[in-house]
């Protein structure tokens, strides 16, 4: 098997960028970011550079790869030139901000299934009280 077959076989659910409130779907193993217009998602501001960024999906995760760009990538406000995503990360692009999100795998979710409601817990004895000093 190629590994771009392993790829697709570990493609996370429901991964995607939020930018400017617009929503793109990582559906593919390499994504590139930038303002040229044939980046897979294209950023209309001067501080982002041509080719700015690459997503790219290694293990079943996705990494995020500087490409050497003039204003800096940035995830959750630390300088980075490779970092793994996790859901929920602030990526800015030369303060282009934007938002990564993946759901939870399926295996997670099915766990979730067979949880139930808390039940209270019952005290042999009453529980401790403190009293002031007169």
């Amino acid at each position: 098997m190629t590994e771009a077959n392993q790829n697709i076989k570990t493609m996370p659910s429901s991964a995607y960028l939020i930018v400017n409130s617009q929503v793109f779907p990582l559906e593919r193993e390499l994504v590139n970011i930038g303002r040229k217009l044939d980046n897979h998602i294209v950023i209309q501001d001067s501080r982002v550079s041509r080719n700015h960024a690459q997503l790219r999906l290694m293990n079943g995760q996705f990494v995020l790869l500087d490409l050497n760009s003039t204003g800096g990538t940035f995830v959750n406000e630390q300088r980075v030139t490779k970092s793994v995503l996790y859901s929920g990360d602030s990526i800015s692009l030369a303060g282009v901000l934007m938002k990564f999100v993946q759901d939870a795998p399926r295996m997670i979710s099915k766990a979730m299934d067979r949880t139930g409601p808390l039940t209270p817990l019952k005290f042999e004895e009453p529980p401790t009280q403190v009293q002031k000093k007169d």
